[in-house]
């Protein structure tokens, strides 16, 4: 039996079956249910529901198919690990930390097979990126580039290097520097160390990691996949008494409008989570005004809305600078970003006038189930 605490909430696979399927819940007969497997696959929510008691039977008896990729799931966290040397000695133990998947797969989860991911996210200090890219250049491992244009640009935020078949993310912040206001000195002297399954690490504290999922949330217009949900749900039921920690840091690095929509749809997807802590801190954030707008008018359904940007790209975009907390940012965002494309475009083009071979940016697929 899980730890109650690191469930996903009872809410989940009627969500994920409506999605599939668009019929009730519970299932009358197993017609649909391997659209319903499907579907979690692609949501990353295959090995919570294989662990998942309590199904309607055409659900149970489905598992019975689908019981073998648990060892693949584990496979694949082990391939993760035994890069994780690698990585280290060439990087530096103290010079990362880790932050998304990787660490919520022990945070969050009972065990780290549970939570897939395709890459593995770590944030080193700024003033170390260029240092850190330049040893793993030197041992034969090149940062991989995106088709074109910003990707190039030797101010961007990140770099994807690939150490034997794992991606890695190397960031020196979570996005643009003009997007919000992080503190990542108060971030840095705030991480914490950790141990779990023979992997030593470091990572952010437990408030700041959940204002980075939040962030990251918002950063996808709260597209992202359903297990990004699941993360902060457990984050909020493990956090709870943080929150109001959590508003004040928010106001501080403007990241109010991510906050508040990551609380609010996190909520109105898992009903469970509801309690008084809760309430009071999205109270706290933002005007009335401001959050009906964002309520009725910029946030997804995610019940209802397939992930991954299911609804065009004017939309998107219209969402992505409606979830930035000044107009001020969003215009310096919009000029940011030319900015970068332009300059990346530069760099690009001397390189492949030079005739530098340009490794691409690869990404393997989050898990193995079979089509």
């Amino acid at each position: 039996m899980l730890n109650p605490t690191r469930q996903a909430p009872e809410e989940l696979w009627p969500v994920v079956w409506g999605l599939a399927t668009s019929q009730p819940w519970p299932p009358q007969s197993g017609d649909r249910v391997d659209d319903f497997f499907q579907y979690a696959d692609r949501e990353m929510l295959l090995p919570l529901l294989m662990m998942a008691d309590g199904l309607p039977e055409p659900v149970a008896t489905g598992k019975l198919r689908y019981q073998t990729l648990l060892t693949l799931y584990r496979r694949r966290y082990e391939l993760v690990r035994a890069a994780l040397p690698e990585f280290t000695r060439i990087a530096g133990a103290d010079t990362f930390l880790f932050y998304k998947g990787f660490d919520f797969c022990h945070r969050l989860y009972a065990r780290p097979e549970l939570r897939p991911m395709s890459d593995v996210d770590v944030l080193v200090p700024r003033r170390a990126f260029n240092t850190i890219l330049t040893r793993f250049a030197r041992q034969g491992i090149e940062q991989k580039r995106g088709a074109h244009g910003a990707s190039f640009s030797p101010d961007r935020h990140e770099a994807s290097i690939m150490v034997g078949e794992v991606h890695f993310e190397i960031h020196r912040s979570f996005s643009q520097p003009v997007r919000a206001n992080i503190d990542y000195d108060a971030l840095w002297n705030r991480r914490e160390r950790f141990t779990v399954e023979g992997v030593c690490g470091q990572r952010l504290s437990g408030p700041d990691a959940l204002l980075c999922q939040a962030y990251e949330l918002a950063k996808d217009e709260f597209s992202s996949s359903l297990i990004r949900y699941v993360d902060l749900c457990l984050l909020l039921r493990s956090e709870r008494d943080s929150l109001a920690v959590c508003v004040e840091r928010a106001r501080a690095w403007r990241i109010e409008r991510a906050l508040f929509g990551a609380l609010f749809l996190t909520e109105r997807l898992f009903p469970s989570l509801r309690h008084p802590s809760l309430s009071r801190a999205m109270n706290d954030l933002l005007t009335v005004r401001q959050r009906a707008f964002l309520t009725d008018h910029v946030l997804p359904n995610p019940a209802r809305e397939p992930s991954n940007h299911g609804s065009g790209r004017l939309l998107q975009v219209q969402r992505k600078f409606m979830l930035i907390d000044a107009l001020w940012q969003r215009l310096a965002l919009a000029g940011y970003a030319a900015y970068q494309e332009m300059k990346g475009s530069w760099y690009e083009w001397r390189a492949r006038h030079a005739g530098v071979k340009i490794p691409r940016r690869w990404r393997r697929r989050h898990n193995p189930t079979p089509r």
